[in-house]
């Protein structure tokens, strides 16, 4: 059998709010840059890198519109205006929890409103600096 968990009940807060109505989750997607430090005797003409600095990189939220007194949209439009929160995405199978966070800030909200569907938001985070990763079996 297959050692893999599905997205149900997968959360995201922002700077201690719980964002609801989430339909997807994507990344982090962390990058290490590559140095180039080739020279004119690198070996066999190849080029030669060594590693550089990391990004936490980007994650991708889409959720369900909910413009209510208490609901979503207001929390994430004031998380907007703040220059940094702490970011933590919880990732779960039912059974067991992992969780990564890191501080970050939003970088864009949108909106997609359909003449025949739901409204749903768009919200774009940058993750910056060391991320913590949590796996509990």
């Amino acid at each position: 059998m297959s050692d893999s968990a599905h997205g149900h009940g997968a959360s995201l807060s922002i700077g201690g709010s719980t964002a609801g109505n989430i339909i997807s989750i994507s990344g982090p997607n962390g990058t290490r840059e590559a140095i180039k430090v080739s020279t004119m005797d690198s070996a066999n003409k190849y080029d030669e890198f060594i590693p550089g600095m990391l990004d936490a990189g980007d994650v991708t939220v889409e959720l369900n519109y909910d413009g209510t007194a208490a609901g979503t949209a207001n929390m994430l439009n004031s998380a907007k205006t703040n220059s940094a929160a702490t970011i933590i995405v919880k990732m779960t199978d039912g059974t067991t929890t992992s969780q990564c966070s890191a501080s970050g800030f939003i970088t864009s909200l949108g909106h997609a409103i359909p003449y025949d569907g739901k409204i749903t938001q768009s919200l774009g985070l940058k993750l910056s600096g060391a991320m913590t990763f949590t796996d509990e079996a």
